[in-house]
């Protein structure tokens, strides 16, 4: 009788070896640079100033997403004096965005305010905003930090 090996050659063991390795290092190597993280989706939505109203300033959802108030930073500035700007987002502390209805939830053709500091004048904090000037204002998704919608009033 003779005796055959019917093992698996070294060559072909080497291979499985080299194949198992590298896909481990490739493994690694993708959860290492966060590219199986998951990536939050910005806020779209079209948000526009419609008046102001003795010390509120009245902004309504035209177009885009619904988003919670929270989710969302306003940046007030001045155009004629573009290095004087303050920025507001609710906290823990202060609600600063307020909704008209009782939900935090702006959805599409929702309105939400915020509301000045000041007695006659529109004002938040050192931030003051005079009759005649106009009022620039740009809305950020904290998320992710990308802007949202901008836009310019002027104050009555």
């Amino acid at each position: 009788m003779k005796k055959t090996d019917s093992a698996v050659s070294e060559v072909v063991g080497v291979l499985l070896m080299l194949t198992i390795t590298l896909i481990l290092v490739s493994l690694v190597a993708v959860s290492m640079n966060s590219a199986v993280s998951s990536t939050e989706k910005p806020i779209t939505a079209t948000i526009i100033a419609s008046g102001v109203h003795g010390k509120n300033i009245t902004f309504e959802n035209t177009a885009g997403d619904a988003f919670v108030l929270n989710q969302i930073e306003l940046r007030l500035g001045i155009r004629e004096y573009p290095s004087q700007y303050t920025t507001l987002r609710n906290t823990a502390e202060k609600e600063r965005l307020i909704s008209y209805s009782d939900s935090p939830t702006i959805a599409l053709g929702d309105r939400f305010y915020i509301e000045s500091e000041g007695g006659e004048k529109l004002r938040w904090g050192s931030f003051e905003i005079s009759s005649g000037s106009h009022l620039t204002y740009r809305f950020y998704d904290l998320r992710t930090g990308s802007p949202i919608s901008s836009g310019e009033i002027s104050v009555p």
